[in-house]
């Protein structure tokens, strides 16, 4: 019998970064295809069709192909967009065309999945009040998201502000947030494996020593990490990240006063490809940090990471001195 013939594309990867992560510093959504030859162009028109049918504006749009044996080819795609899950959805409908038209799939209706799409498009997107309210927080150098909750947020902590999405769609005109107030609290990321809660609690203690309240979590998922950096009793955050959803939806935010990198232990996080994205997710925090990155120099399996601080590198040790 023959074999089947091989699929013009399948999704090996698909991710919808909701914030800095290990391919960009900005919310965005990455696709990676194996293909049966190099469709990095077809991929590209096809992605920007498919955007401009449902109303989707892309940005940074990037397409790489890697050739593999027998003529196959490895696709990269790289793109920010406003609503990055719809991104990752319209990437979905793009491959099913595609295997559709190959098998021939008189049966595949092209239409209704496009106009599923733009009903998420238009279901998801900001009312107009948010945008406006998130590019005047943008100019003043502000940070901003918008919670699982439904609200947007302003500033972290006890400078932020928040507002609820389905009031600012009913909004004349948008409210005027206290602009005086907003920043960022004081902000500690840590990431790593075994090391981390440790780190955590030795963080924390002396940041609370300073006499302020200090939000913590050892274990943050990105949706926790979120509710914490909303949280306006808090005066400072210690925030121990877990390494999956770093590699699945990014950091939580864009900014943090120091960031901790304790090991690269125990076994690989199951959203890891490869041992390279997996010391790239603990190592994006040291990218958001103005001080030097805190690191565990005698772990040899975080010492890549060494040339990409941005601000140097001070060795973390794992007890006290």
């Amino acid at each position: 019998m023959r074999n089947p013939p091989m699929p013009p594309m399948q999704i090996i990867r698909l991710r919808a970064y909701a914030g800095p992560n290990i391919l960009g510093p900005v919310a965005g959504v990455w696709l990676l295809v194996h293909c049966d030859q190099d469709r990095s162009t077809e991929l590209r028109g096809a992605i920007k069709d498919a955007a401009q049918a449902i109303g989707l504006v892309l940005a940074r749009l990037e397409v790489d192909a890697r050739p593999l044996e027998q003529g196959a080819a490895l696709v990269s795609v790289l793109f920010s967009c406003e609503v990055p899950t719809v991104g990752a959805a319209l990437c979905e409908y793009v491959v099913a065309c595609a295997t559709a038209k190959a098998n021939a799939d008189a049966t595949w209706d092209r239409e209704a999945p496009l106009a599923k799409l733009q009903r998420q498009r238009r279901s998801a997107s900001l009312p107009m009040a948010a945008v406006q309210l998130m590019a005047e927080a943008l100019q003043r150098g502000l940070p901003s998201f918008v919670s699982s909750s439904g609200h947007l947020q302003l500033g972290y902590g006890a400078r932020g502000w928040q507002c609820d999405l389905a009031e600012l769609g009913e909004a004349q005109s948008p409210p005027t947030p206290p602009w005086e107030h907003l920043g960022s609290v004081p902000l500690v990321l840590v990431t790593g494996a075994h090391e981390r809660t440790a780190a955590v609690q030795r963080l924390a203690a002396d940041t609370a020593a300073l006499g302020v309240r200090v939000h913590t979590m050892a274990d943050a998922s990105f949706a926790l990490a979120r509710e914490a950096l909303a949280d306006p009793q808090a005066e400072a955050l210690v925030l121990g990240l877990e390494t999956n959803d770093i590699l699945r939806y990014g950091l939580p935010c864009d900014r943090c006063d120091l960031a901790v990198i304790t090991d690269r232990a125990g076994p690989r996080p199951d959203e890891a490809t490869d041992d390279d994205e997996w010391v790239r997710a603990l190592g994006i925090p040291m990218l958001l940090s103005a001080q030097p990155v805190r690191l565990k120099l005698s772990d040899a399996r975080l010492l890549p990471l060494v040339p990409y601080a941005p601000n140097g590198v001070v060795d973390w040790p794992s007890h006290r001195t």
